[in-house]
């Protein structure tokens, strides 16, 4: 199963540029109070969590948090994750969080 997907700069807005750590700070702040701690440290360490968007990046390449154009959290409608941009142009696309 692929998590990956290929985006376009018209499919998400970048929030904040971020390194594997600072994304599983953002993504346990997201989900943290329905995670319990024996199962948050049973959790890979964020370079295995993100191993296949890290492996697709080259030189220069940078990790961002982004989110959905359609973003609308009040009727669930998208979602939050982080994505490879390359010079300034989202490349790929994990979703941490759908609405």
């Amino acid at each position: 199963m692929q998590i990956d997907h290929a985006v376009t700069a018209d499919e998400i807005v970048l929030l904040k540029e971020a390194t594997p750590q600072s994304y599983r700070a953002w993504h346990m702040d997201l989900i943290g109070g329905f995670i319990d701690n024996d199962l948050r440290l049973r959790w890979p360490s964020p370079e295995e969590e993100l191993k296949t968007l890290l492996d697709r990046m080259q030189p220069g390449d940078r990790l961002w948090l982004a989110r959905s154009k359609r973003y609308e959290p009040h009727v669930l409608i998208g979602n939050v994750g982080v994505a490879v941009v390359r010079d300034g142009v989202p490349l790929w696309y994990r979703i941490a969080w759908q609405h």
